[in-house]
């Protein structure tokens, strides 16, 4: 028996207490984690600040979790960015909570479905169970939201869960063990911190499924650990997410939510737009205007920037910088390995072949490659694995739809990047490589439910049924 299997099988007898059945239990639950988030937000703020490089003031001035509290004088200029946090964090949490509040009654209800000439007396429906102790593995990109998001989901659905944030977010890993327990119950929700050799432990541990966001090796052993207990999987992965600008397009526009989404975070965003496809005719226009974007965003100097990251540490950022040597740099290029800041970097008629387009960058660096038309484009993109998402801009209606017909993609997203995943409607998930199963809303309920067919009849009428029983008929009848 492992360290950890005392913690899981404190979850599953609290589970099997039958004390998450109740919806108004899990309402209760979800009420003091909105409560942990508006009155621990400060907290989460400078756990970010520590692990992500998320400082100084909101542009207003003022915090928007009330009085951070004391703190000592030489710290007052370098206060985090509670509205980078908020919005990059803490919102959508937010906002799941209270979708799933709402909602929970009506998913949660016994759900009728068409009945067949053999079963119009009697009663089938889908009835909605939780599945029993569930294992959620954070990233260390977005520490917070991609652990307490999917968390909103299982909880909501009945099941005891079982929290493993990264170990590269170190900060926020810590407050997460510290402040959960003060707000849920301790046993259904216990936090578990530890590295790899931690994890693996974990993973002998027999749980009801399994919630992973990270990298594709990763997914392959967590995957491979709940092979053993035949223990469901929703993989959460990313990929090189392809952004496609046609020339009959906004560029200023398209530049500036390409450069939003790709530099947000340092680029260490899952469906980060990864590498930019366009005509060649186009590339110095979008190059320009990517460059101009970015000096709106971050100044001449964004390592000055309050908006600007980090990357998470030194390993990450030898790896990017690798990444860059050999291209031809359009704009940035440099960093600096001591506070691990890199540069927003450009790169111009990038070779396919070249280590940049190998693997998902993960860091601030947007290279160009040239395609000469949009089935070009469409074939480069199916040539290589699936990724989590995909971006096309273009004022052409066809040629969205011929992108979004022709590819496969976890999600897309057309004339903007990211935002499909704020939509509570639209599941969020990978497909292929870049993952599978979903969650997000509605589908967040159903990852982490069974749903359980069910046909009530009637001991009443049997005679209706004398057909199926033995002996059979001589004789078969005439249709």
């Amino acid at each position: 028996m492992n360290k950890f299997s005392e913690v899981v099988k404190q979850a599953r007898a609290a589970f099997n207490s039958g004390r998450t059945r109740p919806l108004q239990f899990r309402i209760q639950q979800m009420e003091a984690l909105r409560r942990m988030i508006k009155e621990r937000g400060p907290d989460i703020t400078r756990a970010l600040a520590a692990d992500l490089h998320k400082v100084l003031l909101p542009r207003n001035g003022r915090p928007l979790f009330g009085r951070v509290g004391q703190r000592r004088d030489r710290d007052r200029d370098s206060r985090e960015n509670e509205w980078t946090s908020y919005y990059e964090e803490m919102v959508y949490v937010l906002e799941e909570i209270e979708h799933m509040i709402k909602k929970l009654p009506e998913w949660a209800a016994d759900e009728p479905v068409e009945k067949t000439p053999q079963t119009q007396q009697d009663e089938p429906y889908i009835h909605s169970e939780p599945l029993g102790v569930v294992l959620i593995i954070g990233a260390w990109n977005y520490p917070f939201n991609l652990i307490v998001q999917p968390m909103v989901g299982a909880i909501a659905a009945g099941n005891a869960v079982v929290l493993k944030p990264s170990e590269l977010s170190e900060n926020m890993a810590s407050l997460l063990a510290t402040i959960i327990p003060q707000y849920l119950d301790k046993d259904l929700y216990p936090v578990i911190n530890g590295g790899v050799p931690e994890t693996t432990e974990l993973l002998k541990e027999r749980f009801d499924h399994i919630l992973y966001t990270g990298s594709t090796a990763v997914g392959k052993i967590i995957m491979t650990a709940a092979a053993k207990h035949l223990t469901p999987v929703t993989l959460e992965m990313g990929g090189k997410s392809p952004c496609y600008v046609d020339k009959d397009c906004d560029l200023d526009v398209a530049c500036r939510r390409i450069a939003w989404g790709k530099f947000m975070n340092s680029g260490q965003t899952c469906v980060a737009p990864d590498y930019i496809l366009c005509d060649p005719s186009i590339q110095n226009q979008i190059v320009e205007k990517l460059k101009k974007s970015l000096k709106e965003f971050y100044g001449e100097d964004a390592k000055k920037s309050r908006d600007y990251g980090r990357i998470i540490n030194a390993r990450h950022f030898q790896r990017v910088m690798g990444l860059i040597k050999g291209q031809k740099v359009a704009l940035g290029g440099t960093g600096e390995e001591a506070t691990r800041y890199i540069a927003p970097t450009i790169l111009m008629d990038v070779d396919p072949q070249s280590p940049v387009m190998q693997e998902e960058i993960f860091g601030p660096v947007m290279p160009i490659v040239c395609v000469h038309s949009l089935e070009e484009a469409i074939q480069f993109i199916n040539q290589h694995e699936k990724p989590l998402a995909l971006y096309v801009f273009s004022s052409n209606d066809k040629v969205i739809k011929k992108m979004i017909a022709e590819t496969s993609s976890g999600g897309v997203t057309a004339n903007d990047v990211i935002v499909h995943l704020a939509v509570h409607s639209l599941p969020f998930g990978g497909v292929g490589h870049s993952g599978m199963g979903a969650y997000h809303g509605k589908k967040s309920f159903e990852t982490f439910s069974h749903r359980r067919s069910c046909l009530v009849r009637s001991l009443q009428n049997d005679e209706a049924h004398k057909a199926r029983y033995p002996p059979s008929p001589a004789k078969m009848p005439r249709h």
